[in-house]
């Protein structure tokens, strides 16, 4: 077979074997060298993988940072966490800048002239060749900013979640514009779902560690409580020590049930009312009135809330309002403007009241949860109709 070319006259004649030979070779170069540059991207890819799974949580982000650079060649790159409640993204990791204007992007806005903010409001990636062309950068207000930092070209890639909610983003900067390859883009669409996992990962494992670090306080805290209530608890009979020993601990599992409802933030007055009373009110013949605002009381402050609650409605059972068909309780709270919480408990309709030689367990543990843990006031007057008891005490989270 020989090989021709058309003249300029439209003549074909044969092509020069030397000069053939000298293209083939060049392209041939040309596509070794353009493979040997994939296959050393990829190499490094695979390298910057088993680094990545191999890095702790302190130095992930350094080592995402370190491989998008590499992969896209940038002079400059940083990773920053959305804050879906802000809308925004708050750095947590920058490369290549100089330490004197990098503060300038500590928080960007989704509303923002910059390629991430623009990624951030079209969730997807976004590549910018030159910000000085670009409509959505030129004349906002981190138009500035950016060239005080020297950056000339961007792309930006959002960290998606599994389930397809962007966590953060990963962004590299040139100096001068610059378009990145098609090529050069799909191996940061790898890396960015690698980061992306890791991450979202090193988040929840994070959290786990914090909730097992919370849940042992928390168990702490709820033995002390039961031990204190067993060691102080007393009673003439085995039988009158089980029952008093079995209610108290009872109203610290009805508060700590509340707190899980609320995710441990506290407990609401209303809804400790009404688990304290609630086994006594199924009954037709017996009536409580609750009567106050929405208050949220913190978790220590609300179990103290819980167990005087507890002592009141225990006494009201055995010898008050709460013992005869027909008694009748009253509930009354209310929040000051000095930040305390007071309460009004009322009795009537029941049995003749009239008041103890001496301080029961119950009056005495109330006392000293109020006074003595904190510094609260709580007084007693045994009224012919009824009981009357009158507590408050600060409230530190409403």
């Amino acid at each position: 077979m020989s090989l021709v070319e058309s003249g300029e006259d439209g003549v074909v004649v044969p092509l020069k074997r030397s000069r053939t030979r000298k293209q083939l070779h060049r392209d041939l170069r040309e596509v070794e060298a353009s493979y040997e540059t994939e296959l050393s991207d990829m190499r490094a890819l695979q390298a910057i993988s088993t680094q990545l799974i191999q890095e702790n949580a302190s130095g992930l982000y350094d080592a995402i940072l370190d491989a998008a650079m590499r992969l896209l060649r940038s002079d400059m790159a940083t990773i920053q966490m959305y804050d879906a409640g802000d809308d925004g993204l708050r750095l947590i990791a920058s490369s290549g800048f100089d330490p004197a204007y990098i503060p300038l992007f500590n928080w960007v806005s989704g509303k923002d002239g910059t390629s991430c903010a623009i990624a951030l409001r079209a969730k997807t990636r976004v590549v910018i060749p030159d910000i000085e062309e670009n409509e959505n950068i030129v004349g906002t207000a981190a138009h500035q900013p950016l060239r005080l930092c020297g950056i000339r070209a961007a792309q930006s890639t959002p960290l998606m979640s599994r389930d397809g909610t962007i966590i953060g983003m990963i962004t590299n900067h040139w100096r001068i514009p610059h378009s990145p390859t098609e090529k050069s883009l799909l191996l940061i669409d790898v890396l960015a779902r690698q980061a992306a996992d890791l991450i979202d990962r090193s988040r929840k494992d994070e959290r786990i560690v914090l909730l097992a670090r919370e849940a042992e306080h928390r168990s702490k805290n709820m033995l002390a409580a039961v031990q204190a209530v067993v060691r102080l608890t007393k009673a003439d009979t085995a039988d009158a020590l089980k029952e008093a020993i079995a209610g108290r601990v009872n109203a610290l599992d009805n508060v700590h049930r509340l707190f899980v409802q609320s995710d441990w933030k506290g407990a609401d007055v209303r809804a400790i009312i009404s688990e304290e009373l609630a086994p006594y009110c199924k009954r037709e013949d017996l009536h409580a009135e609750l009567d106050g605002p929405d208050l949220l009381l913190e978790p220590n402050l609300a179990q103290t809330f819980s167990m005087t609650l507890h002592e009141l409605a225990t006494n009201a059972a055995k010898y008050g309002a709460l013992s005869v068909p027909g008694g009748r309780v009253r509930v009354r709270w209310r929040r000051t403007d000095e930040g305390r919480i007071v309460v009004h408990w009322d009795e009537s309709c029941g049995p003749l009241v009239n008041q103890p030689s001496k301080k029961g367990f119950g009056t005495r543990a109330m006392d000293s949860m109020i006074r003595g843990q904190f510094r609260g006031t709580i007084k007693f007057d045994w009224l012919p109709e009824g009981l009357s008891c009158e507590f408050s005490l600060p409230i530190s989270q409403t």
